[in-house]
């Protein structure tokens, strides 16, 4: 997975993370320097990405509350990167499910 970054215009302290997805959606998250919640985008065809502190803890949580509400019963795969801000290093997650929807 390739993600572009860029600081948001006019607020150097947050951060834009996109992606080009498969299906034809630009999926971005924004994460504010030093907060507590990472910022995530679940795209249409169920890939789903996590940006900022712990982005793998609170995805898995984000999947897992999905899934106990009925509301995704897929199977996801999760993959971390790290993608570079003005303040340093900021982890990413990546999930993908076993089963896509159509766009």
């Amino acid at each position: 997975m390739e993600f572009t970054t860029h600081p948001v215009r006019n607020n150097p302290a947050t951060l834009e993370v996109r992606y080009v997805c498969d299906c034809g959606c630009k999926p971005r998250a924004r994460y504010q320097q030093g907060a507590a919640e990472a910022g995530h985008e679940h795209c249409c065809c169920g890939r789903v990405h996590f940006v900022g502190n712990q982005a793998a803890q609170q995805m898995e949580a984000y999947i897992s509350a999905r899934r106990q509400s009925g509301e995704d019963l897929r199977h996801y795969t999760v993959t971390t990167h790290q993608v570079p801000a003005p303040w340093g290093p900021v982890p990413v997650a990546f999930g993908e499910p076993d089963t896509l929807a159509a766009h």
